[in-house]
């Protein structure tokens, strides 16, 4: 996957915590791949999307069609094409665009991403409706817990990228001091397990190392995060990289990376 892509939609995600429409938009994303997948063909008519969302959507009213729009247009993930001139709308409500047989489709560099994407848009959807119930909820945590809850979010579900990104935010924004360095000990224990998942040994153990290093020392809870059961597991994780060695690492399955546990 280009990174283009990759940062495109790590933004709709992160900003869904905060955004309903985006966390519409990403069920959008993840209906329009469960319906192709089938096929094999990363395009639908619009007016077959708009009739599945009536299925997949129900009771939801019309502000669910108006944040597919969050995913129309130039920069964006998604674009709508004329079947008969091949035309494309550039941007817009899809919704309101008449009887114009449009076709939807990923756009070409999400296109060549198909499968990876739609694997990515079915957990970003599952995480999208669980930040709803806890919108639904009304709770409004300390800021720089909520961003390490929503980060472990992330975390557990494998998206290690995401949580990094999340994290770097509050972490720039911190003056230097305990809670700023424990950030990027968490940050870089974050980038540590996605080189893990993608056997990058080097990446591994030295972005765990340092991961570890800057939390040494921080027990019980902080920021939310169970550290004493947390920190342990990285760095039996890390060990355990180390003992296997260059030559023996391979992916790290999820089942193995422990998860973030948050103390609501």
């Amino acid at each position: 996957m280009k990174r283009a892509v990759r940062n495109r939609l790590a933004d709709l995600l992160l900003q869904a915590f905060d955004d309903p429409e985006k966390r519409a938009a990403i069920a959008w994303l993840a209906l329009l791949c469960q319906v192709t997948i089938r096929t094999d063909r990363p395009q639908i008519p619009l007016a077959d999307l708009l009739a599945h969302r009536r299925a997949a959507f129900p009771g939801l009213d019309g502000s669910v069609e108006t944040a597919l729009d969050h995913l129309i247009g130039p920069g964006k993930l998604l674009q709508l094409r004329r079947a008969d001139t091949g035309e494309f709308h550039a941007a817009g409500d899809p919704g309101r665009v008449g009887d114009i047989p449009w076709l939807v489709e990923l756009e070409p560099d999400a296109c060549a991403a198909y499968p990876a994407l739609c694997e990515r848009a079915r957990i970003y959807a599952r995480l999208a409706a669980r930040m709803g119930r806890i919108a639904a909820t009304g709770s409004q945590p300390d800021a720089l817990r909520k961003t390490m809850s929503e980060a472990a979010l992330c975390f557990n579900a494998g998206l290690f990228f995401e949580a990094h990104e999340h994290l770097e935010h509050r972490w720039a924004a911190q003056p230097r001091g305990p809670t700023r360095r424990f950030l990027q000990g968490i940050i870089q224990i974050s980038v540590g397990f996605h080189h893990a998942l993608a056997g990058n040994y080097e990446g591994a153990v030295n972005q765990l190392a340092k991961g570890l290093e800057k939390t040494t020392g921080v027990t019980g809870e902080f920021l939310g995060l169970d550290c004493d059961a947390f920190l342990p597991k990285v760095a039996a994780v890390r060990e355990d990289i180390l003992r296997h060695g260059r030559a023996g690492m391979r992916p790290i399955p999820l089942a193995e990376v422990p998860r973030m546990p948050i103390r609501e």
